[in-house]
């Protein structure tokens, strides 16, 4: 399970899962191309909407990777070894922290991510918020 949040005023993209959503995030990332549809969160506070989808790409010609917001949908773009390491973190992310904590993955803190990136945030889905049973 996979759910991306994201701020207007910010422009800050909350990319949060279960570890096993982001561990096979990583892995889709160490392809030439793909996509994943998302869990959509219809309470998104504090941040302003959920996005819908992730479209990423291997370019090149780009060193680093972009990591953009375009309406509904996430694109990362990049060279495979920008693409690599933001895989790395995810997978160093997921592995490695409590479930309590997040990850700041942006530019200029990370060399491998391109200046127009939107800032990233990585963290867990919380089990609370995430599976509230329905209500009629």
């Amino acid at each position: 399970m996979l759910q991306v949040l994201y701020s207007g005023d910010t422009r800050e993209i909350e990319l949060s899962g279960t570890r096993e959503g982001l561990l096979a995030f990583g892995q889709l990332l160490r392809g030439e191309a793909g996509s994943c549809d998302l869990s959509e969160n219809q309470r998104p506070f504090p941040y302003e909407r959920s996005l819908s989808g992730i479209v990423f790409q291997e370019d090149p010609e780009q060193a680093g990777v972009s990591i953009v917001t375009e309406g509904q949908i996430l694109r990362i773009r990049g060279g495979r070894e920008a693409l690599d390491l933001l895989a790395d973190n995810v997978d160093g992310f997921t592995s490695e922290a409590d479930t309590s904590d997040h990850g700041h993955v942006d530019s200029p803190t990370y060399d491998f991510i391109a200046p127009e990136s939107d800032p990233l945030v990585i963290a867990f889905i919380e089990w609370a918020e995430s599976c509230r049973p329905h209500r009629s």
